[in-house]
């Protein structure tokens, strides 16, 4: 077993990374939803849920349950955020995810106070702000990782991260895969893709 299959806990086969055991059918959700991601998100996110809770159950532990997205006419959890409010913060993140996104800036967008600010994003979105942006981050290398052959280092900075050491840990904290092995598993399920 090579250092990237050491890594990514699949065997190599004909030089091509396949997962091991019950995983097939998840990895193929996932690609299949980075794929969509950019033009069905709502479809993109089903697909990744699924393909979580099948490795969930596929580890013997049950299925987690995800902070639901508020969508609009829905009921608001006490002391979350309002929709206007979910929506102007997801924004702002998303145009400023390539640098730095403070506490005050996010809390100034929706005219909260930061303490006040940070209680309610962690009941609407279920993670504490920086827990989410860092998530985004993450988000965002993945799809780019996964779909051009830019270098490491400038996907980093791109996803506003401080350099390629920074996005590798991060990275592999969040999905389990490093940054590279992400790739080469990538390449590998879009090749046996129709």
């Amino acid at each position: 077993m090579t250092f990237a299959a050491a890594t990514l806990k699949t065997p190599v086969v004909d030089q091509k990374v396949l997962p091991a055991g019950p995983v097939p059918e998840a990895f193929q959700l996932v690609m299949q939803a980075l794929l969509l991601m950019g033009d069905e998100p709502g479809k993109a996110l089903e697909y990744l849920s699924k393909a979580q809770s099948m490795m969930e159950m596929a580890e013997g532990r049950s299925p987690t349950k995800h902070a639901a997205v508020v969508q609009p006419g829905s009921v608001i959890p006490k002391g979350g955020l309002a929709p206007w409010q979910i929506s102007k913060v997801r924004c702002y993140i998303d145009e400023n995810i390539d640098g730095s996104i403070s506490l005050c800036e996010l809390a100034g967008e929706v005219d909260l106070s930061v303490s006040y600010f940070s209680a309610a994003f962690k009941v609407s979105f279920g993670l504490s702000p920086h827990a989410f942006v860092i998530a985004q981050r993450v988000e965002k290398a993945k799809r780019r990782i996964a779909l051009t052959d830019t270098p490491l280092c400038e996907i980093a900075l791109d996803c506003g991260l401080a350099d390629q050491a920074h996005l590798s840990r991060v990275f592999r904290r969040h999905t389990g895969f490093t940054p590279s092995g992400w790739r080469r598993a990538c390449s590998a399920a879009m090749a046996t893709l129709p």
